[in-house]
């Protein structure tokens, strides 16, 4: 995924969708570049018990991103086979074992692409007033609007690709060490 420094207007139903996308996008092409050609062995390195690994963060970067869409988008409750699919990676903590995996970067890779396509996909679907109506979630006294997620969504993929650098240097000196 090519980075891009031209957020387009007038693809979506509305200006502010177009900038949030925007933004998703390139927080999500700035993440698969730090991960690009990074080891198995790498990826699922845990500097100490408890800790994330970067195979965790992505997973977790995926699972926001399909709950996001499933909760906020579509205004349904996770099936069964979604919840075994996407809470393990949501919640992480005590699933942080079950999601050092052997997994290689493409797969976490197209993983992320699938999830970012749905929710574009989802996006583009909504009309303004959806985009900008009041949800029930995170406050109970104001609820959020879909530009507050999409903006959470990216913030937090930033904040956990700053981990993920930091684990990758952890590693690159244990490995030195």
């Amino acid at each position: 995924m090519q980075r891009k420094f031209y957020i387009p207007f007038g693809e979506a139903p509305s200006q502010s969708i177009d900038y949030l996308l925007g933004i998703i996008y390139d927080a999500r092409s700035v993440t698969l570049r730090l991960t690009e050609g990074i080891s198995t062995e790498e990826l699922h390195w845990q500097y100490a018990e408890g800790w994330n690994t970067v195979g965790a963060l992505l997973s977790h970067i995926i699972s926001c991103g399909h709950f996001f869409r499933i909760y906020f988008i579509e205004n349904r409750e996770l099936t069964e086979q979604e919840k075994t699919e996407i809470i393990p990676g949501l919640e992480m903590g005590e699933y942080i074992p079950e999601l050092m995996t052997d997994q290689a970067i493409e797969y976490y890779a197209e993983k992320m692409k699938e999830a970012t396509d749905l929710l574009i996909e989802a996006v583009m679907q909504l009309s303004e007033e959806e985009f900008h109506a009041r949800r029930d979630g995170y406050d109970p006294e104001t609820g959020c609007n879909l530009a507050w997620v999409l903006y959470h969504l990216a913030e937090d993929e930033v904040h956990h690709r700053g981990q993920i650098s930091l684990i990758r240097k952890l590693y690159r000196h244990a490995q030195s060490a």
